[in-house]
């Protein structure tokens, strides 16, 4: 037996700028929630001013308006990817972080990685499961 499973994109991106970007902001397939990665650009299409901690804002900001087009939030997160500039830059990831994910986390990557765009110091994705929530789970349970 074969399912088959239609995949929404977010149409049209909900930052104006990326528009005429050849790529989906998000995708959902089933409850699965995806994003593209997400940098610290406004709905202008400016990379916000403030370095580092004000991009890494930025970047969860939009990847909360994607995930809330889909029927997911930030709770609903199960993996987030992290690409940093700057392995410097890691503390104020984990201080910034914090503002919008709770316990029990998602599951984290984070990686040292050279932006193609100049100025750009943080990008993250996240995959999410629509309508559900992070719970921590009962460890001794058999």
């Amino acid at each position: 037996m074969t399912t088959t499973e239609n995949i929404v994109e977010t149409r049209p991106a909900p930052f104006t700028w990326a528009q005429t970007a050849q790529y989906s902001q998000g995708a959902k397939a089933g409850e699965l929630v995806f994003t593209s990665g997400q940098a610290g650009y406004d709905d202008a299409g400016n990379l916000v001013d403030g370095g580092f901690e004000a991009q890494a804002r930025q970047v969860f900001r939009n990847i909360d308006k994607i995930l809330t087009q889909h029927g997911a939030s930030m709770s609903s997160v199960v993996k987030l990817t992290a690409y940093l500039g700057n392995r410097d830059d890691f503390d104020m990831f984990k201080k910034v972080r914090a503002e919008f994910f709770s316990a029990p986390y998602p599951a984290v990557t984070a990686v040292q990685n050279s932006f193609l765009v100049e100025g750009m110091l943080f990008e993250a994705d996240a995959v999410a499961v629509a309508g559900a929530q992070r719970v921590l789970a009962d460890t001794d349970a058999s």
